[in-house]
């Protein structure tokens, strides 16, 4: 990353993280303009929208990191004669109970948010009290998924990069970027590209096309 922010290389496939933080850190600033933006008797379906787009790739990401990133590292083991063998073991314990503590506190936030637009808004239009408490908690969660980002460029990229070979890397990557489940798989990578540069944009299409040397699965 230089200077500016931008990314200008991927040295280990898991770097795809660095990109996938950036839209995310996109949505979280986009819902913080749109409530601020409110005016009293105005519309919300602005900032619904925006938030319903932030909550499902936040959600998704984190499931997925759960599932083929933080499961993966539980089986990482240096080599016995590897001198940080007891602080590797270390920081991976703090850190994937860090991370399942996060996670916990990103699904509270979501469901703060929800708990104002459905309880204290509902169907009305926007006042003055009504737009405080929203802005409030999305503040707190933009807060709490910072909080989160950053622990995971800190300390989970740096053990992945340790623990999990290249091939392993881009099967998390494939499975960060691809929904399999949705009728369109690729709706991550085009939503990521939303928020990068056009040479960012090269780096995560230069990604995808390695995925072709995995082998397909179901």
């Amino acid at each position: 990353m230089d200077s500016s922010g931008e990314i200008t290389r991927l040295d280990s496939p898991i770097d795809v993280m660095y990109l996938i933080h950036k839209a995310l850190r996109n949505e979280a600033n986009r819902a913080i303009k749109l409530v601020d933006k409110l005016d009293n008797g105005g519309t919300l379906q602005a900032f619904k929208l925006a938030f319903n787009e932030w909550a499902t790739s936040l959600m998704f990401h984190a499931d997925q990191e759960d599932q083929y990133v933080t499961r993966p590292l539980t089986a990482c083991a240096p080599s016995m004669d590897d001198p940080t063998l007891g602080l590797v073991d270390k920081v991976k314990g703090a850190m994937l109970a860090h991370e399942d503590e996060m996670h916990e506190e990103l699904l509270g936030g979501l469901e703060e948010v929800l708990a104002v637009l459905n309880e204290d808004i509902g169907n009305t239009s926007v006042i003055t009290r009504t737009k405080q408490h929203l802005f409030g908690q999305v503040m707190t969660l933009r807060i709490v998924q910072e909080d989160h980002l950053d622990t995971e460029e800190t300390l989970v990229l740096p053990m992945v990069r340790r623990c999990l070979t290249d091939e392993q890397q881009l099967l998390a990557a494939r499975e960060l970027l691809l929904d399999k489940a949705a009728d369109d798989p690729r709706w991550v990578i085009n939503w990521v590209s939303e928020s990068l540069s056009e040479q960012e944009r090269g780096l995560l299409a230069a990604l995808e096309e390695r995925f072709q040397e995995l082998p397909v699965t179901a």
